[in-house]
């Protein structure tokens, strides 16, 4: 830690840090647009104009290191007009198009436009005018809108390992393209549209969808791998519409793969909301009925799942299930949540975001011991084999090996309309995660709780209540038996 002062008051910062942080972190903010704490220092947009004490000109506070004694002023007259002259040209050629862009509401330029600029523009030529192109598979960029802040570029070579985009032209002329002929087809064009802090990226799966301020916004963990960024989900009548990346320094955490940010269509789209018994429709109480039979005349239940599952539920789900050996200690019940060959092994990277585990909680069922010592193949084969009479799988695949002959036996709990429903014995319709809010633990064992975000439909029970209402169903007539037995 050093002292340093800003605006004459003096602050203990981190040396560590770079100025725009420290000064962040002494409450005093300073205007950027082409800094970012997870990329390379480049200093090109010049809006983050400070005075340096000793030092004639006006100084960009992101290439300043942060040192014993420095002082540093940011809201002399000299610096607001610095800023506003760099705003003056940016907004020069950018179009007045905020009403019908998708990043109003939450644009680094109507934010420093209003902080910094003059609020007149003396620009009287005609605005520069280039077509707009699709650069990626979900990618567009309005080249009128682009500043030039260079972010997306660093961002692609520093954290993807690709060189899609470069600088093209100078001064006036200079822009943003595709550096080669193909479009860009990596699992971050989500972040690149992202980290531009203008309307210049934007996304074909967002794109019009919804206003900014239409949505309500709950703190949330990314479900699509056991990384678990942490996340803004953006729900908006009770459906997930949106994932923005929450910042956290403290944990690394800056950016979020496409995988993750667009896999939501099936928390509002074709959601498994009815009782499914032989591939048919069915009632809740007529399931019911024949899974407490089923599980009365099995000696031996596998559980398969539980890696999308929350702690919460699990541990709840765990004992419920610890309860129901205690009533008939003869029966023998093996929980997996090891499904997919990647929850065997030490984490495997894609990439620097996504792992090869698509299961957002695999750590926290390993860490509540639901794990068998065969694994998934021999329970597999020995439910083919009979030696298993039933199994229970939640929200998974069922496995491509399974006996045909045998799929009679086996229950599914699922959020949504699947192959593996249809093909079940028995089907019921459970929560989604964000449904219930709580906890996943992600690969590195960080336990990181979410808040609930959506609604669920009245009646939906989530895993543990059916294991719950399961154990009741079973304690009911063991109850009643005593009651006969005093009589």
């Amino acid at each position: 830690m050093v002292k340093i002062k800003i605006d004459s008051v003096e602050y203990e910062v981190d040396e560590k840090k770079n100025l725009i942080d420290a000064a962040k972190d002494a409450g005093v903010e300073i205007p950027f647009f082409c800094y970012h704490p997870a990329l390379t220092v480049v200093g090109m947009c010049r809006m983050c104009l400070i005075e340096i004490e000793g030092v004639p000109r006006l100084q960009a506070a992101c290439n300043t290191p942060v040192k014993e004694g420095l002082s540093i002023i940011t809201k002399s007259d000299r610096v607001k007009e610095g800023r506003a002259g760099t705003m003056e040209f940016l907004l020069a050629n950018h179009p007045l198009d905020c009403p019908v862009c998708d990043k109003a509401g939450e644009c680094q330029l109507q934010d420093n436009a209003f902080g910094s600029g003059k609020g007149v523009s003396r620009f009287e030529f005609t605005k520069r005018n280039v077509p707009q192109e699709e650069i990626g598979t979900n990618l567009i960029i309005n080249h009128n809108r682009c500043i030039v802040c260079y972010r997306c570029v660093r961002f692609e070579e520093e954290k993807v390992g690709e060189s899609n985009l470069g600088l093209f032209e100078r001064g006036y002329h200079s822009i943003i393209g595709l550096a080669k002929e193909e479009p860009i087809n990596h699992n971050y064009q989500g972040a690149l549209a992202d980290i531009c802090p203008v309307g210049a990226l934007l996304n074909h799966e967002t794109l019009f969808k919804s206003r900014v301020w239409w949505y309500k916004n709950y703190e949330s963990v990314c479900h699509g791998c056991s990384t678990g960024c942490n996340v803004k989900a953006n729900v908006r009548d009770n459906k997930m519409y949106r994932y923005m990346v929450q910042e956290r320094p403290e944990k690394d955490m800056y950016f979020l793969c496409d995988k993750g940010r667009f896999d939501l269509d099936w928390m509002n789209d074709n959601r498994l909301l009815t009782y499914v018994k032989d591939g048919s429709p069915s009632i809740s109480t007529d399931v019911f009925s024949s899974l407490i039979d089923n599980w009365k005349a099995s000696s031996s239940i596998a559980i398969l799942g539980g890696g999308h599952e929350t702690n919460e539920s699990l541990s709840s789900s765990k004992a419920i299930v610890d309860q129901l050996v205690s009533i008939d200690s003869q029966k023998k019940i093996v929980w997996e949540a090891r499904v997919m060959d990647p929850q065997y092994k030490d984490t495997e990277q894609v990439d620097f975001l996504l792992t090869k585990d698509w299961h957002p909680n695999t750590r926290g069922a390993m860490d509540l011991g639901l794990k068998s010592n065969d694994g998934i193949h021999k329970i597999i084969d020995s439910f083919n084999q009979g030696k298993i009479d039933m199994l229970i799988v939640i929200k998974e695949t069922l496995p491509l090996n399974i006996d045909p002959s045998k799929l009679s036996k086996v229950v599914v709990l699922d959020t949504n309309l699947s192959d593996s429903v249809m093909k079940a014995g028995l089907a019921m319709p459970i929560q989604i995660f964000a449904e219930q809010g709580g906890s996943f633990t992600n690969k590195n064992g960080l336990v990181q709780s979410f808040e609930k975000s959506m609604k669920a439909p009245q009646g939906l029970l989530s895993t543990s209540e059916i294991f719950s209402r399961l154990l009741k169903e079973i304690q009911n007539p063991i109850k009643e038996e005593v009651a006969l037995g005093h009589n």
